[in-house]
Order: C-alpha cells, then structure tokens, then sequence
C-alpha cells in the first residue's frame, strides 16, 4: 500500500463534510489509522500511531476539553496525525491551541462521528491502494474509456444501452470497480454484477444474452467522465456545466463534464458522443 498524507486526505473537503480547517493543510505526515476518541472514565484509550483522531460531540465542549489536556494531549503530540470534530460548523478553541503547539492539522466537519469513520477510512483505502468503487455505467467509446455518472435513476444505463446499440463496447452496469496503475486509471465491473445488467423495468438480465459477447469487454482504460445532473438555474442551466473540470479519482486525474440530462436515452447518448468527440480533438 502507498503511503498517505495527511494533505492527501484534507483535499477532500466535501467528500468529508468539512465546515472549517486549521494549520498545515500541505501537512506531510503519514497517516494509517482512523481512531474515535471517546473519555473512559479516568482511563486512556491511547492513538494508535499516526492516526486520525475523531472527537464526537457528544461532551460539551468543557468537558472534552478538561479530558483532552488531562489525559490525551501529551500522547497527541506524538501519536496524532490530524484531529476532527465531527457535527460541528467551528473547531473548538482547545483543537485550535492543540493546532498551534503540535503543528497539526485540525478540522471540523458535519458529518457524524461513524460517517466521518467510514469515509475516512474509505479515503485511505483510495488513496493507499488508489481503488475504488463508484456507480454509473462504463463504456469504451471510439477508443476511449467513458464513466458515466449521476444519480440513481437518471438514465445512465439506458443512455449507456443505447450508446451499446450504436456499436460501441460494454464495460460494467452498477458497480464499477476503478482501479489506478502509475499514471492511468482502469475500470471494470465488481466481481459480483460484472456479467449482469439492469435496466429499468426489465429486471436484471445477462449482460452477454442482452448485448453479444462481441460488444462487452472485461476492462479499459478510463479517460474521460460524464456526470449527469437534473437542470437547475435559470433557463435550465447545469451549474459549472460549461468546459470541462478535473476530479481525481484513486490518485488519477481525469476530466470530467458535467450535463444536464436529456429528454431520452437517445439525447443523452448523443451528449456522451460530443463530449468524447471535443476530447479528441484536443
């Protein structure tokens, strides 16, 4: 597994739910572990080494701030990578004087402290392995690799299917597996769906019956992403649609553009069509 930083991990403001940040936000500490930080009485329940350390809000703030200085922060200075404070829009002062003396990293964020966990450690995961699994459909498209994204019941599959029956390939309905290797990222379906798809109101059929086996691969190469959105704003417009912005996803950057939805698969296939036409010719 790559060694992950603790500036790795706060580039994802919004996918952990951050509502404020202090100290080095290019911090170069490694970081492996995700640790909740409760009181146990008169107790320590130590960090384990360069851990995260989420503070539920749970105690009001005096008491988790008496517990901090009495019993944690001397280990802290060691041991603690980044602290956070999860359901909170402000970092306690206490957090705030623990960012000044140790030089560490500190956030609040709004998620709840389990959800805050999890996504943490899904992030290490990520970033450590640089796999992921993210919906949508994923489809080789006059060469190139297309995930198509947005949410459920949007119309990426159908889009994807009748982008299928215009001859280009199949890759993967639902699950989609990514996975990056040096400079490129890869993708293929989940071990458990990768042979089946689902469109809408038909169940879920073989992929092989549904499309041919010549029109499926197991993997490819992904190069391009197609996020799809409801219209929103004024006359219908897709807020940051115009031009194309770059996500990163497993340590990969990837351009991404951003589309409202079209009446029917067709016009949404057709969108997908353009999108890989403007990258090509770049």
């Amino acid at each position: 597994m790559m060694s992950v930083t603790v500036g790795e991990l706060l580039a994802f403001r919004e996918r952990l739910g951050m509502t404020q940040v202090a100290g080095p936000l290019g911090c170069l500490k490694p970081v492996g572990n995700v640790f909740m930080g409760f009181p146990e009485g008169d107790g320590l329940r130590s960090p384990v080494s360069r851990s995260v350390l989420i503070l539920s809000p749970a105690f009001p703030e005096g008491g988790v701030s008496a517990w901090w200085d009495r019993l944690l922060a001397p280990a802290l200075l060691r041991d603690i990578a980044c602290a956070a404070v999860a359901e909170a829009q402000q970092i306690p002062e206490y957090l705030r004087d623990f960012s000044e003396r140790a030089g560490t990293p500190v956030f609040a964020s709004r998620y709840p402290a389990s959800l805050l966990e999890s996504r943490l450690a899904g992030l290490l995961r990520e970033i450590g392995e640089r796999k992921t699994m993210v919906h949508g459909v994923l489809l080789r498209i006059s060469g190139l690799g297309v995930l198509i994204m947005g949410e459920s019941g949007i119309g990426k599959t159908a889009c994807g299917l009748n982008l299928a029956a215009r001859g280009h390939i199949w890759v993967a309905d639902d699950a989609v597996v990514l996975e990056g290797r040096g400079t490129v990222l890869y993708g293929r379906g989940h071990d458990k769906t990768r042979n089946w798809i689902a469109p809408r109101g038909r169940g879920i059929l073989r992929a092989e019956a549904l499309l041919g086996k010549k029109a499926i691969c197991e993997e490819v190469r992904v190069d391009l992403i197609v996020h799809f959105v409801r219209r929103s704003g004024k006359g219908g417009a897709v807020d940051g649609g115009d031009g194309i912005s770059v996500r990163r996803i497993a340590g990969t950057d990837l351009p991404c553009r951003r589309l409202a939805i079209g009446a029917d698969p067709g016009s949404m296939a057709g969108q997908v069509l353009e999108v890989v036409g403007e990258l090509r010719v770049q």
